[in-house]
């Protein structure tokens, strides 16, 4: 018990020794996780942005006027049993009209009336379950719906374009967003490292002497690793609460704009931590 408590105090004596290196380790920790912080916040978001969109991804069957009541029940049972099919809702041509007078008000009776009859196909609108709500799923769907007895292929559509440029910009954004998270953290693990290589340089002569009357390797090093804790603790504090302070600022100007879970917060307080365990780490297996 007195040795860990000796440990904890040399620990915290240490940071006090080293104000100057502390502070700009813990102020290099606490950027590097705002930085990662705006990007989680940003990917978190983006996230949810496309999911919305996804949800969107609908496959359009129209039909031929000449399909019998009989043969679109058994249409709709064979779209239901297809593997990424979540629901088949029937659109009569009445209920096409109704969505046509909704989207374009009172113009529809110009053009019905010099047509004189409903052009609009009856249709299946189709949505997709989660796993296939992407460009592959899509096309299997579209293939296999398209390859039923009274169907086409040129029945079935859907936005094609608009899925393939999704998938390919959720792509880029995971990348981006991968490479910058691994540089910031990268230089923050580098920038702790040197700072706990200072104070063991520092140390250099008082370490010699603890292990010459016997004092062991952890004794020795359990000190620095509590240094570098404290270091990522404070840093990923600092940037939790200034990221907090900024978004509330931000909410209040603009309400709705951005939503932030309590996890994000305690993830950059965690990932400081950790930050400051893993350069103390380094530096003690490198420098002592």
């Amino acid at each position: 018990m007195q040795s860990a408590i000796f440990i904890l105090r040399e620990g915290i004596a240490g940071l006090m020794r080293s104000r100057f290196t502390g502070f700009v380790a813990v102020l290099t920790i606490a950027i590097s996780l705002i930085l990662i912080g705006v990007f989680l916040i940003i990917t978190v978001n983006l996230a949810e942005v496309v999911d919305r969109l996804r949800s969107r991804v609908e496959l359009e069957v129209f039909l031929d006027d000449s399909l019998d009541e009989a043969k679109i029940d058994r249409l709709a049972e064979e779209m239901a049993s297809i593997d990424g099919v979540s629901a088949v809702t029937f659109i009569s041509k009445e209920m096409a009209i109704r969505e046509f007078e909704s989207l374009f008000d009172d113009q529809q009776h110009d053009y019905f009336d010099v047509l004189g009859f409903n052009p609009l196909p009856a249709s299946f609108r189709i949505k997709l379950r989660d796993a296939y709500r992407n460009a592959a799923g899509a096309e299997r769907v579209a293939a296999a719906i398209g390859a039923l007895v009274d169907i086409g292929e040129e029945d079935v559509v859907y936005r094609r374009k608009f899925v393939v440029l999704l998938e390919k910009y959720i792509k880029i954004a995971i990348a981006v967003d991968f490479l910058v998270g691994t540089i910031v953290c990268l230089s923050a693990l580098l920038l702790v490292t040197n700072n706990i290589r200072l104070i063991i340089l520092s140390k250099n002569k008082i370490i010699e002497t603890m292990m010459l009357v016997g004092a062991t390797r952890a004794f020795v090093q359990l000190p620095l690793f509590i240094q570098g804790m404290i270091q990522g603790l404070v840093g990923g504090i600092i940037s939790a609460l200034f990221l907090y302070a900024v978004l509330m600022v931000g909410s209040i100007e603009i309400p709705g704009l951005i939503s932030v879970s309590w996890r994000i917060y305690a993830l950059l307080t965690a990932l400081g931590v950790l930050l400051g365990l893993a350069g103390s780490y380094t530096a003690v297996r490198r420098y002592l």
